[in-house]
């Protein structure tokens, strides 16, 4: 379950059809969200004002002033929540005025001891090859692993040891994941690949919508990674917002391209990036671009 997800579901909001209001896309007008703000709950106590900023850039957010006024008298029945993810851009919200969570995922020392315990838990265990594959396919996050170890231990039944071959059969590989799979397919001009993982994610309408914006994303930490090779995994991993165990994947990746080629693929991002906020280019007809695109480098 998602921080966010955590926060709505104990949040005591009711009727979320009603009372969950979302700034996710596009120019986002501050004026807009503090109107959401302080517009009354529906059958419920609580509302929840959700400012989804992960992918938008600094010059999208409009009339921050007007929040952070609002953010001095905040309205006791709406709970403002704001979703930087790994954005680094300083989008000039009065930080003194709101709680910081850092939802960042946990060590993975950590995390293998949890799948460890609560294997053990179930009387099972698990090879350090299977275990670092099922890290990799949640990418290190917790909670995606917990539940996908309890599918594990419902499909092996009565057999004890948890294999390789079981993870790759039942365990589902997180949007993240998927989004390092096709960049490596495409690296390496894997056609099948390639289009058998865009099948796969076109079938997640949700998050087939995020493609294009999940991309660009990725391929920007790749090349602000390879302009930075100087540093330290550690370096790297506070300045893009990301775990150690991320940085590696990532660094295996900047290999299989030029720093030319990923300025070129950033650059193809923003110009459709552009073109899809004005209407000019369908969903379907960017990811495309984007991988016919990368194919033919």
């Amino acid at each position: 379950m998602s921080s966010y997800n955590l926060i709505t579901k104990y949040s005591g909001v009711e009727y979320e059809e009603l009372n969950v209001i979302q700034f996710s896309e596009g120019v986002i007008d501050c004026e807009d969200v503090v109107r959401a703000l302080n517009t009354m709950p529906v059958f419920s106590s609580k509302k929840i004002v959700y400012l989804d900023l992960r992918m938008a850039k600094k010059s999208e957010l409009k009339n921050i002033k007007s929040l952070n006024e609002y953010l001095l008298s905040p309205n006791d029945m709406a709970i403002l929540v704001i979703n930087l993810g790994a954005n680094d851009d300083d989008f000039g919200i009065d930080k003194k005025a709101v709680d910081v969570v850092d939802c960042n995922k946990l060590d993975i020392k950590i995390v293998q001891a949890k799948i460890v315990a609560v294997l053990k838990s179930y009387n099972k265990v698990i090879d350090s090859v299977a275990m670092n594959l099922l890290i990799e396919y949640c990418l290190g996050d917790l909670a995606k692993i917990i539940v996908e170890c309890e599918k594990l231990v419902a499909f092996v039944g009565d057999r004890q040891q948890i294999t390789s071959k079981d993870i790759k059969e039942i365990v589902t590989r997180s949007i993240e994941y998927q989004i390092f799979e096709l960049t490596e397919s495409l690296a390496k001009k894997n056609t099948t690949r390639v289009y058998s993982i865009l099948g796969d994610l076109k079938a997640k309408k949700d998050e087939f919508k995020m493609l294009p914006a999940l991309i660009y994303a990725h391929f920007r930490r790749l090349f602000q990674v390879s302009l930075n090779q100087k540093l330290s995994n550690l370096e790297i991993s506070k300045m893009l917002g990301i775990k150690e165990f991320a940085v590696k994947m990532i660094q295996n990746q900047v290999k299989l391209f030029s720093k030319s080629a990923l300025k070129k693929i950033n650059q193809l991002c923003v110009d459709l990036d552009y073109d899809l906020k004005q209407s000019n280019i369908s969903l379907e007809n960017a990811v495309e671009l984007i991988v016919l695109s990368i194919l033919n480098m």
